[in-house]
Parts: C-alpha cells; sequence; structure tokens
C-alpha cells in the first residue's frame, strides 16, 4: 500500500498565496530601502537587490510549508541528479526561450507594446558586463533554486496528488505565469507555456528539482545575456 501524499492541493494554494504576500512584502522592503535614492541613476540594476530579498522569502516560506507538513528536502525533488537530466536541462533551455519569445512578440503586435516593459528592463538590465555575470550567478544559485523549490517541489507536487500529473501539471504552470504577472501582465502568456515545459521535465525526471532548477536558471541566463548584448 502506498504511503499518504503529506501534502495536497489545499496546503499548495495556501502555499501559493503566501509566496505572493511574500514577495508583495519583499517589494515593499525594497521600496523603504530606496526612499531618497535616485534608482533612476543607480550604478546597477535595483535586481541586485530585489532578487535576493524576494527569492529568501519564497524559499524561507516553502521550507515553512515543507516543515509543517513533515516534508524533507528530498519529498520536495533535491536529489542526485543524473548526467542526461542536466543534458535535458540544458538542451530545452534554447528553444523554450525562443518559444516564449514568439509568444511575447505576438502580444505585442496583437495588444501594442507592454507598458511595463521599460520598467522591467530598467530594474533587470545590467550596466557592465562585470554586473551581467553577477546577474547570471543569481539566476543560477539564486532564482532557478528558490522558484523550483517552491512552484515544482512543493506546489506542483501537492496539486499533482489531489487532481493528477495532467491538471497538477496545467494548474501550477498557470499559477505560475499569474506569479510573474506581478511584473507585467504581458509576462502570464509566455511564463504560463514555460511552466508547462518546466514542469512536464519535472515530470519527466522524476520530480527531480534540481534538474528544472538548472533549466530555469539557464534559461533565466540565456534570456538576460541576449537581452543584454541586443540592446549594448
Amino acid at each position: 500500500m502506498e504511503n499518504k501524499p503529506k501534502w495536497a492541493a489545499k496546503a499548495s494554494l495556501a502555499c501559493y498565496l503566501a509566496l505572493i504576500c511574500g514577495i508583495l512584502l519583499g517589494s515593499l522592503i525594497v521600496w523603504f530601502v530606496l526612499i531618497g535614492i535616485d534608482v533612476e541613476n543607480l550604478p546597477f540594476p535595483i535586481a541586485f537587490i530585489s532578487l535576493p530579498v524576494n527569492e529568501a522569502i519564497v524559499v524561507g516560506i516553502t521550507l515553512l510549508f515543507a516543515v509543517y507538513k513533515g516534508a524533507s528536502l528530498r519529498d520536495l525533488g533535491l536529489k542526485k541528479v543524473p548526467i542526461k537530466f542536466l543534458m535535458l536541462a540544458l538542451i530545452v533551455a534554447v528553444p523554450l526561450l525562443l518559444l516564449a519569445g514568439g509568444i511575447s512578440f505576438a502580444e505585442e503586435v496583437a495588444l501594442g507594446p507592454d507598458p511595463m516593459a521599460n520598467l522591467v528592463e530598467e530594474s533587470l538590465m545590467p550596466r557592465d558586463q562585470y554586473q551581467l555575470f553577477i546577474l547570471i550567478a543569481l539566476f543560477l544559485m539564486v532564482v532557478g533554486p528558490c522558484e523550483e523549490l517552491a512552484m515544482r517541489g512543493f506546489v506542483q507536487k501537492g496539486f499533482e496528488h489531489s487532481f493528477g500529473k495532467g491538471w497538477g501539471l496545467l494548474i501550477s504552470s498557470t499559477l505560475f505565469g499569474l506569479l510573474h504577472g506581478l511584473n507585467s501582465p504581458y509576462a502570464i502568456a509566455p511564463t504560463l507555456v514555460v511552466g508547462l515545459v518546466i514542469g512536464f521535465v519535472w515530470q519527466r525526471t522524476d520530480g527531480n528539482t534540481v534538474a528544472t532548477a538548472l533549466l530555469h536558471g539557464v534559461y533565466d541566463s540565456i534570456a538576460i545575456a541576449a537581452a543584454y548584448y541586443l540592446t549594448a
């Protein structure tokens, strides 16, 4: 007889709502830190402050829910990654970025330019190659692992426990897209699709969150590098 799942959809939804509240709180913290500072003339992107703050909140909330539910790090998908899984993550990243870029382009053709594009660009865009390197390190070692631990390791797994793999994947990917809608409504559709692909890879790698953390981090790293060199 299989062991009863440690958590299900109710816990996943509660965790997701807590993540939204936590990220909004993190944004307020960053805003208070920057009061009185000329943000437009900062020598570095605000992401240097906002990413560590928000991702620390994300992983903190996720681990609190995991502890409450008696889940181990292995239950969240933190386990050894076979080489074939690493290769899969690296191979998928580039076509996934092209797919998301195509969706974003179609949105702008249909709806007009993203009104939040300049703000997002100013918040993320590095000023030089050294800062680009720092951002890539943040994406690989902080953003990818923290967001995957939350959205795949806890949220998706809980929904799958309740509704099965198909619906679990669809629901968690939709929530993933909506979460990124906090940055811009235009981010919802491409991020939803990205979530579907990453979530499917997570399923195909037997729920290996380390593998999807790498995929997520590489995807974000290529995206910021491409944006930096295309606008240089």
